[in-house]
């Protein structure tokens, strides 16, 4: 009894230390991560060149490196495009102060109260507090950190893909029992098919739902169709709440827009049909068991990684959760929590 006692003292204060860590060490551990992350996605991104014509001849590093600066290009015209949206939004904002107390007015007398409250010119208190002033250094500093994050990741990366095809023989040399050194091999192996399949998978979903909100954004006349689109389809990288949450931003530009709570609605209705198609058909059909996490546990990492990490945390919480499932089920000793963690049971 009093061994078990001691068993469970220890494993709660090696949680504890493990995640005052994870908070103290997160400028060093995050860009650690992310960069890891990223080797797996070129990975599977390089042997998914392969087909292309020329591309596909060039040495399996060169292919790496290519999906490196792709990938990389892409990013910086991404937050390029999200910097100047976001500029423009917030310089359009006081055009909508008239629109915010036509709401109010009309959601008064939709209450049935004749006289509207003394609460001043409540349009122009909104929008002075979502400002040029205040919005903007906002999302520039989102950006600016994501970006510092992205760029000491990408480094990170490029040394990673330079040593990776001398791991095998370093992994050998280190370990020295060739079974062992092929066991962990295997357990990278492992690692990097099941996150590559899930990003890669994940983001073309992410691409066919930006895609699909774009069209009924541009249908609806909501304004920055594509910069909605775009948040939609990145806040899906978060688990079951990510693009739902998202479609709550162009809900609310329809109604600040149109001043009309039937567009707002018609807007809510019509994004959320690719929100439900997605959760319920598209996803399980395209990801599938690629990860192999029971909801519950999606839901508890999501909670941590947020908690431990923010919006980063709660970007990366399955990829880092299904690497932690991986490793704990070589453990004999932790194979039993793995289990646990796992959709089916079968690891």
């Amino acid at each position: 009894m009093t061994g078990r006692l001691a068993l469970v003292t220890y494993s709660l204060a090696l949680m504890l230390m493990l995640g005052w860590l994870l908070v103290a060490g997160q400028s060093i551990l995050l860009p650690v991560l992310v960069g890891v992350i990223s080797v797996y996605i070129l990975t599977t991104a390089a042997e998914a060149l392969v087909p292309v014509p020329l591309i596909g001849r060039l040495p399996r590093i060169w292919r790496r490196i290519l999906a490196l600066v792709l990938m990389s290009l892409g990013f910086a015209i991404l937050a390029g495009f999200i910097t100047n949206s976001a500029a423009s939004l917030s310089a359009a904002l006081p055009h909508y102060a008239e629109n915010f107390d036509i709401l109010q007015e009309r959601f008064l007398t939709a209450l049935g109260i004749k006289e509207t409250p003394n609460w001043g010119d409540l349009g122009a208190q909104l929008v002075e507090m979502l400002d040029a002033t205040t919005l903007m250094p906002i999302a520039l500093s989102t950006i600016s950190n994501g970006g510092s994050i992205l760029l000491t990741a990408t480094l990170y990366a490029v040394f990673l893909l330079a040593e990776l095809d001398r791991l095998p023989a370093k992994t050998l040399s280190a370990v020295k029992d060739p079974a062992q050194a092929e066991r962990t091999l295997a357990l990278a192996h492992q690692i990097n098919d099941k996150i590559g399949s899930y990003l890669a998978a994940k983001t073309l979903v992410n691409v066919i739902l930006a895609l699909v909100s774009y069209a009924l954004l541009l249908a609806l006349g909501i304004n920055h169709p594509a910069f909605w689109a775009i948040i939609i389809g990145l806040l899906n990288y978060i688990p079951y709440i990510g693009s739902i949450i998202a479609v709550v931003f162009p809900v609310t530009m329809s109604l600040i827009q149109f001043t009309s709570f039937a567009h707002a609605g018609m807007a809510l209705v019509l994004l959320m049909i690719p929100q439900l198609a997605v959760g319920y058909y598209i996803e399980p059909k395209f990801l599938g068991r690629s990860v192999n996490l029971s909801p519950f546990t999606v839901l508890l990492a999501l909670a941590v990684w947020t908690a431990l990490w923010g919006m980063t945390g709660a970007i990366l919480a399955v990829p880092l959760t299904a690497m932690v499932m991986i490793i704990l089920a070589e453990i004999p000793t932790t194979r039993w929590i793995a289990v646990m963690m796992s959709e089916t049971g079968d690891l």
